[in-house]
C-alpha cells in the first residue's frame, strides 16, 4: 500500500449489532468492486466505458469516452473509501491515479495519441468531426481532472504537488476559453469527441447558436465541469482567476437561447432532439428561458446547473441560485419524483440515466445546503428508492439475462486487439455499476455507461455525507438512514418499523429531521428510556443535555399507502403506475416488465413485514474530514 493510502483511508472499525436495512456504506464497498474491476491495468488503466450484459456471454468494451471519465472513476473511489474503508483493488487505484497524472501537461488533460487504441477519437460515429492522429482535450474531461486532483488534495494536504497541478489546470482553462462581452465559453471544436481541443488548437471557434448544438444534444453540458471545479478551487484559495472565469462560464450557460421548452428552430437538432423539443412547448405567459426550463438530455442540462449551483454559492449570486432552484423543481415534475424518477429523455425514450441520479441527489442536497428551500424528502425518496435500485447488485439476475440473450456472433464487436473482454468475470467484475437507462420498473437489456457509474456512486457519496453534520459538540441529522459517525451512530429500521435510534458518542445537542409522512401528533421520543417533550426548530426535534452512550429513540407509526402516477403524460408511451410505499419507501410498483432480458426493479416483498432483521457489521469511522464536493 504506497503513502497516500496510509494518509488518506485511515479510521476507526469496531463491530456493532444494526438494523439489517438500507446502508450506503454497504453500497460502497460493492461500488468500489465495481469501479475497479472495470478499469484495465493492462491499457493504462483505462476503464470498459461500456459492459453489456444480454449477451452470450456478457461482454466489456473500451471506448472513445474513456479517457475523458477516467477522472469520474478516480474521484468515485476517494469518496467509496472513505464511506466503507473498503480495501479492495488499492493496487489498481494507484495505478490509475498515476496514470492520470502523467495525462497532464501543458495546463490541460490529454487524451494521447496512442496505436494501442485507435478508437481513442471516435466517441460515436453519429456525431464525430474530424479525426485525424493528433493528441486532444475533452473540456469537461478536464474539468472533472480538476475535481479529482481537488479530491486528493483534501485527503493529502501535505502534498504541495496538487496545489500545482490544480493551479496548472486552472490556468490551462482559461488560456483555451474563448471570451466574449461578460461571459466565456467551450466551442464545439469539431474533433472527435464533442468538445475537444486538438494539440494544434480550436479547429473553430465559432459561438453555439443553440442548445442542441453538439454530439451530446447539449452545449451548456461542456462547460459545467468546468464551473464546478473553479468554484471550489476558488473556496479553497481565493484564486480569482478562477472565480472570474467561473463567472463568466456561468453567464454563458444562462444564456436564454439554451433554455425554455422551444428551442431555436432554426438551428435546433434533426432526430431524437428535435422530437422532443416539439412536443415541450412551455405554455402561454411561462418565459421558461429564465426559469431554467429544458426541452433534452436531463444529465447534459444538470451537470451545467450544478456547476452554476457552485459558482453562485461561492459567489452569492441570488439571481443564478434561483434560476438553478426553479430548473429544479421544473425536472422534478418530469417524472415520478416520489421514487426519484425523471424523464431524461421526455417523450422521446423515456428512461432516466444513472448519471442524472447523482445528479438530482446533489441538487436536492445543495440546494437546502444554500437555504433555497427544504428538499430532504425529495433526497430521501430517491436514495431509497431509484438511487439504490438502479445499482447493479444481482449476479444471478445478471446471470439469467445473459443465458436468455442471443450469442455473440464473430464481427458482432470490434474485434481490435485490447478492446473487448469476454472473460468469465465480467459480471462479477463489474457488479455494482450503475445501469444506464432505466424505467421505473426495469433495466431493459442492462449495460453500463461508466459516465453513469462515476455519477451514480458519487450520489451515494453525496446523501451519505448529508445524513448527518457535525459541529462540535452539535449533530444535525437530516436523514433518517444508518451511519456511524464520530458524533453519533444512527441506527434506521426503516421501512419495516418507525423506530429510528441515535447513540449519542461526542454530541451533546441533537437535532432530527422527521419526515413530512410521519405525523408529529404520533411521534414518540425519549432518551436512554426516559420521555422527552417534543422541541421543535422548524422541521429538527432538537434535543439537549445527551451524555456519551445516550440512545435518543423516536418511534412513529408506518402505514402502507397507494398511489398512482403517470409518466409520459399525452404522448404514444403513456403509462399509469401503481405504487405502494412505507413510508417513503416503494415496496410494490405495477405494472411490471416481464421482458425476459429484463433486470426487474423493486422486488421488495420482504420489506413488507413488521420487524427489521438484525445484523452483525463492522463499522468504519474514517479519521480525517470528509470531502467537499
Amino acid at each position: 500500500m504506497d503513502a497516500f493510502f496510509e494518509k488518506a483511508y485511515v479510521g476507526e472499525r469496531y463491530q456493532a449489532v444494526v438494523p439489517d436495512t438500507l446502508d450506503l456504506a454497504d453500497r460502497a464497498a460493492l461500488a468500489i468492486n465495481g469501479l475497479g474491476g472495470v478499469i484495465d491495468p493492462a491499457l493504462h488503466y483505462q476503464m470498459y466505458f461500456s459492459v453489456r450484459y444480454a449477451s452470450r456471454p456478457p461482454y466489456m468494451q473500451h471506448h472513445g469516452a474513456d479517457t475523458t471519465c477516467d477522472p469520474k472513476l478516480a474521484e468515485s473511489l476517494a469518496m467509496m473509501r472513505l464511506m466503507s474503508g473498503s480495501g479492495q483493488y488499492t493496487d489498481v487505484e494507484a495505478g490509475q491515479r498515476a496514470e492520470l497524472i502523467s495525462r497532464i501537461e501543458d495546463g490541460l488533460y490529454w487524451n494521447r495519441v496512442d496505436p494501442a487504441r485507435p478508437w481513442r477519437n471516435s466517441y460515436n460515429p453519429a456525431f464525430d468531426g474530424e479525426r485525424k492522429d493528433e493528441d486532444l482535450c475533452n473540456v469537461g474531461g478536464t474539468g472533472r481532472m480538476l475535481r479529482a486532483l481537488l479530491a486528493w488534495q483534501e485527503l493529502d494536504p501535505g502534498n504541495p504537488q496538487w496545489g500545482g497541478l490544480i493551479r496548472e489546470l486552472a490556468e490551462g482553462l482559461r488560456r483555451i476559453a474563448v471570451f466574449r462581452d461578460d461571459y466565456a465559453y467551450y466551442p464545439d471544436g469539431g474533433f472527435g469527441e464533442p468538445f475537444n481541443y486538438p494539440r494544434s488548437g480550436w479547429l473553430r471557434t465559432d459561438e453555439p447558436k443553440g442548445e442542441t448544438e453538439g454530439g451530446e444534444g447539449s452545449v451548456v453540458c461542456y462547460q459545467g465541469h468546468q464551473i464546478q471545479a473553479l468554484a471550489r478551487w476558488y473556496a479553497a484559495s481565493g484564486d480569482p482567476a478562477a472565480l472570474d472565469l467561473a463567472g463568466r462560464l456561468t453567464r454563458f450557460c444562462m444564456l436564454s437561447k439554451f433554455w425554455g421548452g422551444v428551442p431555436d428552430t432554426e438551428h435546433k437538432a434533426e432526430g431524437l432532439v428535435g422530437h422532443v423539443a416539439a412536443l415541450l412547448p412551455d405554455p402561454a405567459c411561462v418565459a421558461g428561458h429564465e426559469q431554467g426550463h429544458w426541452y433534452s438530455h436531463f444529465h447534459a442540462r444538470a451537470i451545467a446547473l450544478r456547476g452554476m449551483l457552485e459558482y453562485a454559492r461561492v459567489a452569492n449570486d441570488m439571481r443564478v441560485l434561483e434560476f438553478v432552484r426553479r430548473s429544479y423543481e421544473y425536472t422534478m415534475t418530469l417524472g415520478l419524483p416520489r421514487i426519484g424518477w425523471v424523464d431524461c429523455y421526455p417523450a422521446a425514450i423515456n428512461m432516466v440515466e444513472g448519471c442524472a441520479l447523482g445528479d438530482l441527489v446533489a441538487l436536492g442536497v445543495r440546494l437546502t445546503d444554500a437555504g433555497l428551500g427544504d428538499y430532504w424528502d425529495d433526497v430521501d425518496a430517491l436514495v431509497r428508492n431509484h438511487l439504490v435500485e438502479q445499482q447493479l447488485t444481482r449476479a444471478d439476475l445478471l446471470e439469467q439475462i445473459a443465458a436468455r440473450s442471443p450469442e455473440l456472433k464473430p464481427g458482432e464487436v470490434p474485434t481490435t486487439p485490447g478492446r473487448t473482454y469476454t472473460g468469465p468475470d465480467v459480471i462479477a467484475r463489474s457488479l455494482g455499476n450503475y445501469a444506464g437507462h432505466s424505467s421505473p420498473t426495469s433495466i431493459p437489456n442492462p449495460w453500463v455507461m461508466q459516465c453513469c457509474t462515476g455519477n451514480g456512486t458519487q450520489g451515494l457519496y453525496y446523501a451519505w455525507e448529508a445524513i448527518l453534520r457535525e459541529d462540535g459538540d452539535t449533530t444535525q441529522v437530516n436523514l433518517l438512514l444508518n451511519r456511524a459517525a464520530k458524533s453519533v451512530d444512527v441506527d434506521s429500521y426503516l421501512p419495516y418499523e418507525g423506530k429510528v435510534v441515535v447513540h449519542a458518542k461526542t454530541a451533546r445537542r441533537l437535532f432530527v429531521r422527521v419526515p413530512a409522512w410521519v405525523a408529529r401528533r404520533e411521534l414518540r421520543l425519549g432518551v436512554s428510556d426516559r420521555p422527552r417533550e417534543h422541541l421543535w426548530v422548524g422541521n429538527f426535534l432538537f434535543v439537549d443535555g445527551l451524555k456519551p452512550g445516550d440512545q435518543v429513540v423516536l418511534e412513529f407509526p408506518i402505514r402502507e399507502t397507494t398511489a398512482s402516477y403517470t409518466v409520459a403524460s399525452r404522448t404514444q408511451d403513456e403509462r399509469t403506475y401503481r405504487c405502494t410505499f412505507r413510508g417513503s419507501t416503494l415496496v410494490d410498483i405495477s405494472p411490471r416488465d416481464e421482458s425476459p432480458t429484463s433486470y426487474p426493479l423493486y422486488l421488495r416483498e420482504h420489506l413488507r413485514v413488521d420487524r427489521a432483521p438484525m445484523k452483525t457489521v463492522t463499522r468504519f469511522v474514517a479519521d480525517r474530514n470528509l470531502l467537499h464536493w
